[in-house]
């Protein structure tokens, strides 16, 4: 008799063939953030992300 996975278990095997298939597609990033209760967040594109923290020194500054 052959036990059900955890959630926790299942949810990693499942990000691990999901990040093989997005390496094998040519997939530009791919991101996967298990949960303590076996819930899955996924943030993965074809295209890498516009923006980002272009931040300038000058913008930086903590007061006067």
């Amino acid at each position: 008799m052959a036990k059900e996975p955890r959630p926790q278990t299942q949810a990693r095997q499942n990000a691990v063939a999901l990040i093989q298939a997005a390496r094998e597609a040519g997939w530009a990033r791919a991101r996967f953030e298990l949960k303590p209760d076996g819930t899955t967040v996924i943030d993965a594109s074809m295209a890498d992300a516009e923006g980002g923290d272009d931040f300038l020194n000058t913008d930086l500054r903590m007061g006067k």
